[in-house]
């Protein structure tokens, strides 16, 4: 079905049958042409279901000749219309992902019956549109266009950042991550950095909610960690590795590798962090090279590096076979009250190091250690509710990593030791109610140790002596 409406000329006349001509004023043309286009809808509504419609829009041929228009984008809208179309009498159907228009549209002569059901979530504010309207419209957009909701991680589930340079730190966190999923938190190891600017980028770059970090890293330079000291507060303070370097035996002294190079292990590693921490201390200043054990043990029997530093070493395998040829040796790091805060003293012998220490050495030397933290965990947040329930996990089910099939650095662990570094609040909370009554010997022993600890020189022997019979008498006093 065709209307034609011919537009004519102001101060022109309409031919009639049963009436003379008369004026045609602008008021009369505007009536003529909204009655026309109330015709026009009427008409093809009607005849949508018989118009037969391709992928662009086709105009009507009028009698006179065809008239051509460019595609337009509503011309998929309208195909869809007569594809969709019921027969005739009965109410069009409403094709899926479409709403109907709920006023008259027209596109090159046409009459739209509906659009994409995106478009009123989209359409501005100035269009005629609020901004409740939009709100109401993004909250329920209906059966046709529904917008998924998006999933929220479980609270229960973690990721631990580990240093994967440091075989020891990669072990424990395999244990924790085992020990957790016991305890019903789903855990996974993130692969990463662990120096004091790695940690920082760490907190900031959201990549994983606890870090095994060696605690030397956190306190050794307190300007470098104040902007993210408050936000990577400690849950447990781990056991120590003891610091080894290896050197060939021309080199006596720690203080013969100033200037020479040195191997430091990977940048950002635990081993390079807590050599340069060391040697700073001190005021040694050798020239860092940053590579893998392996490759710097190499390195070193070649004769291109005067000394290697190694934290991990009880777990590296090719540090166990290190030295069969009797050319290289430890060298003693002699631990010093300004060491207090850091590390702890330890001594090496034949048994630890048979291919470098000799069968009546002793080598003393210093352990560094490490502590589990929770980043971006600053008091007061979301996330330190979440860590706060990790750390729950983690304590209850400690037992867990006391197993033969755990690393043995497990035992060592104290969940009560302190560290010179803020500690999470759930995890104080945690310890002072687990914390048995007062207890007189318990206390003379703790004060035993405080003060071996706190000479110049370290503990000494009557100092070993003195804390066994505090012992012993604080077990008596428990049987």
């Amino acid at each position: 079905m065709t209307i034609i409406v011919r537009r004519r000329r102001s101060g022109r006349r309409v031919a009639s049958a049963d009436q003379p001509q008369l004026p045609l004023t602008e008021r009369g043309r505007s009536a003529c042409l909204v009655a026309a286009a109330a015709i026009m809808a009427a008409a093809t509504t009607a005849g949508v279901a018989q118009t037969a419609v391709t992928g662009t829009a086709t105009q009507t041929m009028p009698a006179s000749g065809a008239v051509q228009t460019a595609p337009t984008a509503d011309a998929t809208l309208i195909a869809d219309a007569a594809q969709t179309a019921p027969p005739s009498g009965a109410a069009p159907t409403l094709p899926p992902g479409m709403v109907r228009y709920d006023h008259p549209v027209f596109q090159n002569g046409r009459l739209i019956l509906w659009h994409g059901a995106w478009r009123d979530r989209l359409r501005p504010k100035d269009q005629g549109q609020s901004a409740k309207a939009q709100a109401q419209s993004l909250k329920d957009p209906g059966p046709s266009a529904a917008v998924p909701t998006p999933t929220k991680p479980s609270p229960n589930s973690f990721a631990l950042l580990a240093d994967p340079s440091d075989a020891c730190a990669t072990r424990l966190a395999g244990d924790l991550v085992a020990a957790m999923q016991v305890g019903g938190a789903s855990g996974r190891i993130v692969a990463g950095g662990v120096s004091a600017a790695a940690l920082g980028a760490a907190i900031d770059g959201d990549g994983a909610d606890l870090a095994i970090a060696p605690l030397d890293a956190l306190v050794a330079d307190p300007r470098a960690s104040a902007p993210w000291r408050e936000r990577a507060p400690f849950i447990a303070k781990l056991s120590g590795e003891p610091i080894e370097i290896i050197a060939s035996r021309d080199v006596a002294d720690l203080r013969q590798l100033a200037g020479r190079e040195v191997g430091f292990g990977v940048a950002n590693s635990a081993d390079a962090t807590s050599a340069a921490v060391l040697f700073n201390g001190l005021g040694i200043a050798p020239r860092p090279a940053y590579e893998p054990l392996a490759d710097a043990l190499n390195d070193l029997a070649a004769g291109r590096l005067a000394a290697v530093v190694a934290v991990d070493g009880r777990c590296a395998p090719t540090l166990a076979q290190f030295g069969a040829d009797k050319r290289f040796h430890e060298l003693a790091v002699r631990w010093t009250p300004a060491m207090r805060s850091i590390y702890a003293p330890v001594s090496l012998t034949a048994k630890d190091r048979p291919n470098l220490i000799g069968a009546a050495e002793k080598i003393d030397t210093v352990a560094a250690p490490r502590a589990l933290i929770a980043l971006d965990a600053a008091p007061g947040s979301a996330r330190a509710q979440s860590a706060a329930a990790l750390t729950r996990t983690f304590f209850d089910g400690f037992n867990r990593l006391l197993v033969p099939d755990k690393d043995g650095a497990w035992r060592d662990v104290n969940l009560a030791a302190e560290a010179p570094w803020p500690r999470l609040r759930a995890a104080q909370d945690w310890i002072d109610a687990a914390r048995p009554a007062s207890d007189p010997s318990l206390q003379s022993f703790r004060a035993a140790a405080r003060g071996a600890a706190s000479a110049d020189d370290g503990p000494a022997a009557q100092d070993s002596d003195r804390l066994y019979d505090s012992l012993m008498q604080w077990r008596g006093a428990e049987q």
